[in-house]
């Protein structure tokens, strides 16, 4: 059990800023901004929210009511796909977390591999589903 701790707590702080990061995205970012930088016309909405999913801290609990509110906001699917996968993998807990595990050199593949496929991903469904 000392073991868990050990590893456990020091992430703590991590966790409640990825999570304070979120809440502060979600509850006082006005939709006007979030249509104007991630609306369906704006060539650059999958790649700055892929990059704004970094700070946040999504799990599978907020995943349905963040995606269900963006995309009734208007953002377009693509760009909510890449936020989702960016948010969920590699925010600022689970970096934290990773790099207590490994190096920092394979913490950083870890987070630019997932940055790719995330925009990937946002590009193939944007493609697919307008």
């Amino acid at each position: 059990m000392e073991v868990y701790l050990a590893f456990f707590v020091p992430a703590v702080p991590y966790h409640l800023i990825g999570t304070a990061a979120g809440a502060v995205i979600y509850g006082f970012v006005p939709t006007g901004w979030i249509i104007a930088l991630a609306g369906p016309d704006q060539p650059f909405a999958i790649p700055l929210a892929a990059a704004l999913g970094i700070p946040m801290y999504v799990n599978a609990e907020t995943f349905f009511p963040i995606s269900a509110a963006l995309l009734e906001k208007g953002v377009e699917v693509g760009a909510v796909v890449a936020l989702i996968i960016t948010s969920m993998e590699v925010s600022v807990p689970e970096v934290a977390l990773h790099m207590r595990i490994f190096r920092l050199r394979l913490a950083a593949i870890l987070v630019v591999s997932v940055f790719a496929v995330a925009i990937g991903a946002g590009t193939i469904f944007t493609l697919t589903f307008s």
